[in-house]
């Protein structure tokens, strides 16, 4: 049974690393290509139960040295995925050949092997989980921080804030955690059948975020530009740096209210920083700047303001009897009950069910 499995996961790995590196939707490609890559090297976690379902082996040390280097890096091509979901147009620099610091010293440790240790597999697990705690850490909380900036420049930051993958990490980190402790502390034995279930299961969640991703950032690279610069700042940088005077402010916020009365963009449910700007004729950073220091909001509570007064017009109108909660939520630019119903109490104090019963 546990043998089973753990070809299932090797195949599972195989399959999404395919689908992920391939990217059929084209979205985020350089992330995607990368955590393709990732789930490719993963997937050699499991190459000698492989080897013995085939009835081959690999007898070379090098080949399993060079397997167990792209291992030790699997954490590291993580942490470059996730930069490039929360940056795609980063480039790396010179520092951050520091990252090859700690594989180079372990690919040392490798080669020398049999001259450290008459058993090295103990260091080289302990080795492996620290790093691989190390890189999964700092990806979370990349993750998080993006999160917080979504809510700068799109309008439904649900369908972008890579929550999805924030989950998975944290599967990956106690999934290592308990890898580690077993492996240490019943040395020589099978992996937890349970602990492998676990893993199975966490893979075919990745391949439902996968296929459920939306491209993070605007695709014009102008815009692209702008909204990755004002994600740098953030959003105290924003207030910081002052654009215009108050009287220019004043007349740019009545500009912006007019707009959002007369066009009513807030009911496009894929409305975002960049494409309000365009109908405003000014660029990301100038409206960032109003909706911040004019209205004292982010760019998703702005729009969700706009959202919720719609809304409460519907809901105070006979309309209401025509349309469901859920339809009222789509008729004012809410792209689930989940989101309007959260967006509503926010603003309001009272679930939209409560202020229909009041108006009635």
């Amino acid at each position: 049974m546990l043998l089973f499995v753990q070809i299932l996961i090797f195949s599972s790995l195989i399959l999404t690393s395919f689908l992920s590196i391939t990217n059929p939707r084209k979205v985020n490609r350089k992330a995607n290509m990368w955590f393709g890559i990732m789930l490719l090297i993963w997937s050699s976690f499991w190459y000698e139960e492989v080897l013995v379902v085939s009835g081959f082996e690999i007898n070379s040390p090098w080949v399993h040295s060079t397997i167990y280097f792209f291992q030790f890096i699997s954490s590291q091509v993580l942490y470059i995925s996730v930069i490039f979901f929360t940056n795609p147009n980063y480039r790396f620099k010179t520092k951050d050949l520091l990252f090859l610091v700690v594989p180079a010293i372990y690919a040392t440790l490798l080669f020398f092997q049999n001259e450290l240790s008459s058993d090295f597999k103990p260091i080289r697990l302990i080795l492996l989980f620290l790093h691989s705690l190390f890189y999964n850490f700092i990806s979370y909380l990349r993750i998080r921080r993006h999160r917080k900036k979504t809510e700068n420049f799109s309008s439904n930051p649900q369908e972008i804030n890579l929550q999805w993958l924030e989950y998975i990490i944290l599967a990956l980190l106690i999934i290592a955690v308990s890898t580690a402790i077993l492996n240490l502390a019943f040395y020589e034995h099978p992996i937890n059948p349970y602990l492998a279930l676990a893993t199975l299961i966490t893979i075919f969640f990745i391949g439902y975020g996968l296929s459920k991703q939306k491209e993070i950032f605007p695709i014009d690279q102008k815009q692209r530009k702008d909204v990755l610069a004002l994600n740098e700042q953030g959003i105290y940088g924003i207030k910081k740096r002052k654009l215009f005077s108050e009287e220019k402010l004043v007349e740019l916020k009545s500009k912006i209210n007019t707009h959002m009365i007369e066009r009513e963009p807030h009911l496009d449910n894929d409305i975002n920083l960049a494409g309000l700007s365009d109908q405003l004729e000014l660029s990301p950073h100038q409206l960032s700047y109003v909706i911040n220091n004019g209205f004292n909001e982010n760019f998703y509570h702005f729009i969700n303001r706009h959202r919720v007064d719609k809304a409460k017009s519907l809901l105070s109108g006979t309309i209401s009897d025509k349309y469901s909660i859920l339809g009222i939520a789509f008729e004012s630019g809410f792209n689930s009950k989940t989101s309007f119903n959260t967006a509503f109490k926010n603003v309001t104090g009272q679930t939209p069910s409560e202020f229909k019963k009041k108006q009635s």
